[in-house]
């Protein structure tokens, strides 16, 4: 069956201007600061991969590591092809093209997996069900990397943030029909299912966050 177009595939190639526009280098830097932390792992999936920026640097960070990049939009998967291309580790790496709502992996295939600025993209529930799919594919000890924009809890932090939030739901909405029409609360629901967070580094005065969880070895 041929994946069906995605919204983000208009994206593609204006996307990293977009987000250097509006925030600079914070969301490179939130994707990026806790890499090394997957150093030691065996095999890594991303979702929602995006233009390859990840990737690329994820080859280095996990120099041992299969890496499997799950992304819905064809262009953005050539952009990432591309720019792993010639690099020595690019065979570490598979691309597949698909809905990430719908991954069953086999059990303990994986474990690390990353959501980069990918969580975001889905309501409450289907986040929550996307965590319970992926649960019997990681093992005992994996490590969930998350990025993404947040909420912080008061004052005018909170008040910048809902303001960036309903601009940027607005956008993605009108450019790729995306459903979700507010953040979920990702963090809280990889608590619930067992996620502890390990470490956190927080950019644009609290809109965005990274944050590493660990599952327990039990």
């Amino acid at each position: 069956m041929i994946p069906k177009p995605s919204g983000f595939d208009r994206l593609a190639a204006p996307y990293r201007g977009l987000e250097l526009l509006a925030f600079g280098r914070d969301l490179e830097r939130a994707r990026f600061c806790l890499l090394d932390r997957l150093g030691g792992r065996e095999s890594i999936l991303i979702l929602g991969e995006g233009d390859g920026r990840c990737v690329a640097r994820l080859l280095g960070a996990a120099p041992g590591a299969r890496i499997h990049c799950v992304d819905a939009s064809a262009a953005m998967i050539a952009r990432a092809r591309a720019r792993i291309a010639g690099h020595p580790a690019a065979g570490r790496v598979t691309f597949e093209q698909a809905d990430a709502r719908g991954l069953a992996p086999r059990a303990g295939s994986y474990d690390a997996v990353l959501t980069l600025f990918f969580l975001d993209c889905f309501p409450a529930g289907e986040v929550a069900e996307l965590i319970a799919r992926l649960q019997p594919g990681l093992r005992p000890g994996a490590l969930w990397l998350f990025a993404d924009f947040v909420l912080p809890v008061r004052g005018w932090r909170r008040a910048r943030a809902r303001l960036w939030l309903r601009g940027l739901y607005a956008f993605f909405r009108w450019q790729t029909g995306l459903s979700a029409r507010e953040l979920p609360p990702s963090e809280e629901l990889l608590v619930r299912a067992g996620w502890r967070e390990q470490e956190r580094r927080e950019f644009q005065r609290g809109l965005v966050r990274a944050a590493l969880f660990s599952r327990p070895l039990l």
